[in-house]
This record gives C-alpha cells, structure tokens and sequence, in this order.
C-alpha cells in the first residue's frame, strides 16, 4: 500500500462557519490584498458577497478585488484574464466562493498569478510545481470535491483539461450547508451524481488504495442514504451530501477518475450537458465493464457497501438498482438518446472519450476501443439494472 497528496492545512465543516472566516485568516497568517473569486448572480442575490467582503474587513484585509467572471465550466480566457488581475494588483490570497467553477477558476488564477502566461500552458502531462497563490475554498454546492484536490478543470477547444499539482489544494477549506439552502434541486441532483462518479471511479483507478476505498465507501453510503431528503430540501441531508462530496474528493485526491469522466467530457463542450449528468449516464456502464473486467475490486466495493453477495453481476445490478432509484426520483435522464445526443455522433463519441488517455490507461483495467463502443452504444439505448453486456 503506497500513497501521496496533500490536503488543506484547515479544514472547518459547520453550519455558520462562513461567519468564521477572519478566525481562519488570522491563523494562517493572511494578510494583504484578497481576490473573491465568484459567479456573477448567487453571491450577490443571497447576500454573502457583502457578508464576505464585511468579515474580510473584519479581518483586517486591505483590499479585496471581485473577480465575479466565473461562468460554468470555465474558460482559459476568464482564468487568464483572473490571473493578470491578481498579478496588477498584487493579490496576496484568494477566496474561492461557489460552484466547481469557482474554486476551479480560482485555483487557474493561483497558478497564473503566480507563474504568468496562459493557464493553457500548465495542462497535463505539465504538473504544477511553483508556488502558487493561497487559496480559502468554500463550495456552495455538493458534489466536486474540489475544496480539497490538486486538481482543476478548464476548458478549452471543445475539451477539458486538468491542471493539476499539490500547490492547488486550498489551504483551507470552509464547509457550511447553510450555503446550500439556496441550491436548486435539478443542481443538487447533477453535483451529488457527480460525487457518487468520483467514489466509484476511484475504486477503479490504479491508485486505490485502503485509504482511497474508505473514502469512497463512506462518500457512496452516505449518499444513497441522504440523497431524496436532499433533493426534497431536508438541510440536514443537504448537509451530509456537502461532507459526501468533500470525502468523495478526498479519495480521487489521492486517485483519480477513470473512464466515466473520459466519456462524459465531451457531452458537456458539445451539448452543454452538466457535468455530473453526463457522468451519471455512464456510470452503468462502468458497473457492467467492472463486473467482467475488475470483478475482485467490484466485489470488494458491494461487501464494503454492506452487500453480502460475491457474484460480480449480482455486484454490479445491485449498485444500479440503488443508483436507479435516485436518478428516477430526481427524474434524471437514464440514455443518450433522451437527452438528445444522436445516434451519428457516438463515433466522435468514441474518439473523444478514448483521447482522454489519462482517464482510459488509470483504469486498472484499461478498456479496449471496442469497451468504449460498447459503453457509448449501451448509454444511447440506456442500460436497465436488468440488462447486460450483449
């Protein structure tokens, strides 16, 4: 067993703890000028951005730029254009407040603020290695993780790209469900998808390991546990999905996600498909590749979930059924047909999905192109809990 990555040097889960946040800076030593980095409507209509820029006052900050550019999945362009800001203004940390985008677009600022250029020029295979701008994380919604990885996603020609290295791991992380009283259901829905695709595509990547495993046992149970309340506006299970998500990231921050993000990449470039939807829509497939190719870890994943049952099929539609079970109740899409991908786009499909090689060769088993055919053509039918591989 082997394993390396950082995490958030604090890491504050409590309602309130927005409120907290002077405490925060004080302790890491922050001082200087601030950068808030944020979309352009949910800040202001819920109030917390001058609840923030008051408690940043509080701490004694002495300048605090709004960077309110964040779109969903962000652009090269609006990192780039966050990373000259930082670097005229001489910003000193930065508050990430919001969605993925957000604190991905405020980790793209950190690494350009800092080492100039273009974000484009620090997308894998390059690893993030300067010291980047420090970064206080506070997600609004439940289901990247990203508060707590190395890892950010911006896009750029139609594709996404990950930069990734230790120094974007926030150095602190603030977790307060109050937050998510605002979060629309059909969001709740896609983001919590989300985290349950970085729980199980960690199980399945070469990097699992018993830590990874225990984080993503723990991110799936509480999920399919707390999932319909969620939905149905219950704060306190809205709470548990927002610690899902963040132990969810916890594991691919050791891991990684495997082809399930590979394929649902191009679905939200192309057809502005949100990205936890997309990853739900392959996640059957990935159960049924699992239980002919990684039966053993497939198996281990059901036991650990409290499944007593050592058939690798009988694995694999028991997860679907309970995943079937949240995605009929949040009335998800269940193939590529319904959400109206055609039937002559599944080739560029393909090509797409196995060009992001980094997701493919992290499997540990690596799927063939006729794997990812498969994969694609059962997601445009939709796979039943009851189907398998033809």
């Amino acid at each position: 067993m082997s394993f390396l990555g950082a995490l958030p040097r604090l890491l504050l889960f409590e309602r309130g703890g927005i409120e907290k946040l002077p405490d925060i800076i004080s302790e890491l030593g922050l001082s200087g000028r601030c950068m808030l980095v944020t979309g352009k409507r949910f800040a202001r209509s819920s109030g917390y951005l001058d609840k923030l820029r008051g408690l940043l006052e509080s701490a004694g900050v002495g300048r605090v730029v709004i960077f309110d550019k964040v779109e969903p999945n962000p652009s090269a362009s609006i990192v780039d254009e966050g990373g000259r800001i930082a670097a005229e203004h001489g910003i000193d940390f930065l508050i990430g407040f919001g969605g993925g985008s957000a604190l991905d677009t405020a980790k793209g600022i950190a690494v350009v603020g800092t080492g100039g250029g273009s974000i484009i020029n620090y997308f894998y295979p390059v690893e993030v290695k300067h010291s980047t701008l420090p970064i206080i994380a506070i997600p609004t919604t439940c289901g990247t993780g990203s508060e707590v990885t190395k890892y950010a996603v911006i896009s750029h020609g139609y594709r996404k790209n990950i930069v990734l290295g230790n120094g974007l791991v926030p150095i602190a992380a603030i977790l307060d469900a109050e937050t998510l009283k605002y979060l629309p259901k059909d969001i709740l829905a896609h983001t919590a998808f989300d985290a349950l695709s970085h729980a199980i595509e960690s199980c399945f990547h070469v990097r699992s390991s018993e830590l990874t495993q225990m984080f993503s046992v723990e991110a799936m149970r509480t999920i399919l546990e707390n999932f319909m309340r969620a939905y149905d506006g219950d704060l306190e299970g809205r709470e548990k999905l927002l610690y899902a998500s963040m132990v969810a990231g916890l594991a691919i921050n050791f891991s990684g996600a495997v082809v399930v993000h590979g394929l649902g990449y191009y679905l939200t470039e192309k057809y502005n498909v949100p990205h936890g939807l997309a990853n739900a829509l392959f996640l059957p497939q990935l159960m049924e590749y699992s239980s002919e190719k990684m039966p053993g870890e497939l198996v281990m994943l059901c036991n650990r979930l409290g499944i007593a049952l050592d058939d690798p099929g009988a694995c694999a539609r028991a997860i679907l059924r309970k995943l079937d079970e949240l995605r009929r109740y949040a009335v998800l899409p269940s193939s590529l047909r319904e959400i109206g991908v055609p039937e002559t786009e599944l080739e560029k499909l393909v090509d797409e999905g196995l060009s992001y090689r980094r997701n493919i060769e992290n499997c540990i088993a690596p799927p063939s192109r006729e794997d990812v055919e498969r994969m694609v053509r059962s997601a445009f039918r939709g796979l039943t809990h009851d189907q398998r591989w033809e």
